[in-house]
């Protein structure tokens, strides 16, 4: 059996959304096809029963909290980097391993110093570029910016193999980080295939969440879930939702998040009886809620970063063959193009005139079969299995 060595800087477990969750599910199917998965991840909670049930070892290393609501967050997450480095090199001097898979260019760092001293593969998997977030938020300088987009483009040159989430990503590695497109790997993102199924629903799913929310079963209900920051919509969505309510008089809006933006628009929405705003919920009721919809929106503006990624909470909306609205996005249009269970939009008048349509359509059949043909966590890390140690290397 290889012995593979997981490296992230964020918290393994427990999930709090859906990147966490692509971490859990692709080493959980390495586990059960051919690996011992050992985890390097800042704990905080007993995990014994993930090693009893899945025979994950770990390695954990954690200086400080880490989690979506930790103050300094990004400036923490850019420390653990350079800290994780004297971790990493004593897990390295006291166990081996057949390969490294490191999650994300934060973690990139301690490896320009250890592995040209490494004689096994080191692998690293993109989902975003933190310096494209970072650009979208004033706080930060742009020289700051600037040298993390540098960095983030040309350390990926460092591995022997390079995972990305969508095509947009690759290219931008290829021509501005000048790496070989030999090395770089196209696996997408995806869903629990298990969780996000609509036939493991209970058949009253949809009234029992909109009693619970006091929303009248024959309302139209639009819902948002995930993480509000700049880069996110934090500024536009307020003015979005107040103008739908505007035109439609069957709509209500449902909104689940954290994020250091969701606090104002709890505020400025508060007085509206058909907006309705619930903090974190748990990774496995989130298909409840998704079910209990009509329409999925994702209010994250066009910019090089949006461009780039292709948000999971999309992939999740459409597992349950709810439509989707969203703006302009690149890898959107590239990934699902001419789908009729997407609509894209130009600006924010386009985007609610979407969401209106798009209410009136009911679910859509070809959105699942899609994403459980393509899209789901095991789809993923079979396409990273089938990239890791071998003759390949």
């Amino acid at each position: 059996m290889k012995k593979l060595l997981f490296v992230t800087h964020e918290q393994f477990w427990p999930l709090t959304g859906g990147c966490t969750a692509g971490n859990f599910h692709i080493l959980k199917y390495l586990a059960q096809n051919g690996f011992e998965v050992a985890i390097s991840t800042p704990l905080f909670v007993d995990v014994s029963s993930l090693s009893q049930k899945y025979g994950f070892k770990f390695e954990s290393f954690s200086p400080y909290y880490m989690h979506r609501k930790v103050k300094f967050r990004m400036v923490k997450y850019v420390v653990y980097g350079f800290l994780s480095t004297f971790h990493l090199i004593r897990v390295l001097f006291t166990n081996r391993y057949d390969v490294i898979y490191v999650n994300n260019a934060i973690l990139a760092f301690p490896f320009i110093f250890i592995k040209p001293f490494l004689k096994i593969p080191v692998v690293i998997r993109y989902t975003d570029f933190l310096s494209g977030f970072l650009g979208e938020d004033k706080k930060y300088p742009k020289l700051v910016v600037r040298f993390l987009r540098f960095y983030e483009l040309r350390v990926a040159g460092i591995f022997d193999k390079v995972f990305v989430i969508t095509d947009r990503m690759k290219q931008s590695l290829c021509h501005a980080g000048g790496i070989k497109e030999s090395k770089v790997i196209l696996t997408f993102d995806g869903v629990d295939g298990n969780v996000f199924n609509p036939g493991k629903l209970p058949d009253d799913n949809r009234q029992v969440i909109r009693k619970k929310l006091d929303i009248p079963l024959e309302a139209k209900l639009v819902m948002f879930h995930g993480t509000i920051e700049p880069h996110h919509g934090e500024g536009i969505i307020v003015d979005i939702i107040k103008k739908l309510l505007e035109k439609s008089a069957q709509a209500h809006v449902l909104l689940i998040g954290v994020g250091s933006g969701y606090d104002k628009i709890q505020k400025a929405l508060k007085d509206d009886l058909r907006v309705h705003m619930l903090d974190f919920v748990s990774y496995n009721e989130i298909p409840l809620y998704i079910d209990a919809s009509d329409v999925g929106m994702i209010p994250y503006p066009k910019n090089e970063s949006m461009d780039m990624v292709l948000t999971l909470k999309l992939l999740e909306y459409l597992s349950l063959g709810v439509r989707c609205v969203t703006f302009d996005l690149e890898s959107i249009k590239d990934t699902f193009r001419n789908k009729d269970f997407i609509k894209t939009s130009k600006n924010a008048e386009e985007f609610i005139f979407n969401i209106i349509e798009m209410l009136e359509k009911g679910r859509s059949k070809e959105a699942i079969e899609i994403i459980g043909q393509g899209f789901t966590w095991d789809k993923v890390a079979e396409r990273i299995r089938q990239e890791l140690p071998g003759e390949s290397f």
